[in-house]
């Protein structure tokens, strides 16, 4: 893709939509958007259809596969409210030099929104910083620190603050909803390191833990960040992260799955 502009991904986002749009006789824009992250996989859409993403006209075709991350894009129901959701994403981890994958970071999400997402909700699995914030917890985020994260898939020239995307009603209605879901949920900040290495038990922890944050992980910058570029367009983004380790135990990510 060359050049890589604003109105470039613009452009290749609105044409995966409509071609996505016509595939799936897709009626009704989808207000809500999902991006389910490691160990999220469970929304209950009915009616679902789905295409892998590599599969999508006008978007990167990729073959990288990591466990747990399937790659497609669903659209269904879920409550009679049209519903579209990725499962999986693609991350920045999986490639240092290619430029493809990083498109695709950014066009995963946009894509979303092109197809009617106002609310884009961005779920991962995250490691918990603090004592309190206990595996199996989910942590509401509240802010994003930026400054161990990798380049994100921006152009020059488009300044943003991304956690200004992330808005204060969905957290107070996703925090208000623990109770009837049966789920204990904290606020609080998450730090995106590149990955896909694990954070250090020992020290790193420690460390990330004086910016404040309460957990840490490998992705949801990147698409909160795309979701600020959008924000003229009224949309707004939740971040939940599922606490699948502490400070302490050894992390895989087959464990992370499994949680």
């Amino acid at each position: 893709m060359n050049p890589r502009t604003p109105e470039r991904y613009r452009t290749l986002a609105i044409s995966a939509a409509r071609y996505v749009s016509r595939k799936f006789k897709i009626a009704t824009p989808s207000r809500i958007g999902v991006i389910l992250g490691t160990g999220w996989d469970v929304l209950p859409i009915e009616r679902a259809q789905e295409i892998p993403l590599n599969k999508v006209h006008f978007l990167p075709k990729l073959q990288t596969q990591v466990e747990g991350h399937a790659r497609a894009l669903v659209y269904g129901f879920v409550e009679g409210m049209p519903v579209v959701a990725l499962r999986g994403r693609y991350h920045l981890n999986e490639s240092s030099h290619d430029q493809d994958l990083v498109d695709m970071v950014r066009l995963q999400t946009q894509l979303l929104i092109q197809l009617g997402a106002r609310t884009v909700i961005v779920t991962s699995a995250v490691g918990s910083l603090k004592s309190e914030v206990r595996v199996g917890q989910v942590v509401v985020v509240t802010g994003l620190v930026q400054v161990f994260a990798p380049p994100l898939p921006l152009c020059a020239g488009e300044f943003c603050s991304p956690e200004d995307a992330l808005d204060q009603t969905l957290q107070d209605t996703a925090s208000s909803l623990s109770m009837s879901c049966r789920v204990s949920v904290r606020m609080g900040g998450h730090v995106m390191v590149r990955g896909p290495n694990f954070e250090g038990r020992k020290f790193d922890k420690t460390f990330l833990a004086m910016t404040g944050a309460s957990v840490v992980g490998m992705s949801m910058l990147p698409e909160v960040a795309v979701c600020s570029l959008h924000r003229h367009e009224g949309v707004r983004a939740l971040g939940l992260g599922f606490v699948t380790n502490d400070a302490t135990e050894e992390h895989s990510h087959e464990e992370n799955q499994r949680r």
